[in-house]
């Protein structure tokens, strides 16, 4: 039964060598990842404006609102700060998992071109 480990589960199982992608596509996905993180980190960088919101007026209800908002950004429950860091975090495992993967690989395939030099010589 399939119980959808966690990123750092899948890199477990990926040095154990329970996980592998076929060649290129774990290199796609590490790009893909590097590229994510990045617009992931400009709209984190985007979102600390919103932390402080101005044109609601002076009156107690607009004041309510500016602050509702503002806790939507930050400070408030599971603010817009909080899920863009635990995105960026997940991101950064996806990255680690895809790129242990294409390692993993190129160093079968080292081996593997070892062995059949070793063969061919006479080894």
């Amino acid at each position: 039964m399939w119980m959808n480990p966690s990123w750092p589960e899948l890199g477990a199982m990926v040095d154990a060598g329970e996980l592998f992608l076929e060649p290129g596509i774990a290199e796609k996905c590490a790009a893909r990842c590097v590229e994510l993180h990045r617009e992931l980190v400009v709209l984190q960088q985007e979102a600390k404006g919103l932390a402080s919101i101005d044109g609601f007026g002076h009156l107690p209800s607009g004041t309510a609102l500016a602050r509702k908002f503002e806790q939507k950004a930050s400070g408030g429950e599971y603010p817009l700060d909080q899920a863009l860091a635990e995105h960026i975090t997940v991101v950064e495992q996806m990255q680690s998992v895809f790129e242990k993967i294409a390692q993993n690989f190129a160093a079968t395939e080292e081996s593997n071109a070892q062995r059949f030099t070793g063969i061919e010589h006479g080894r």
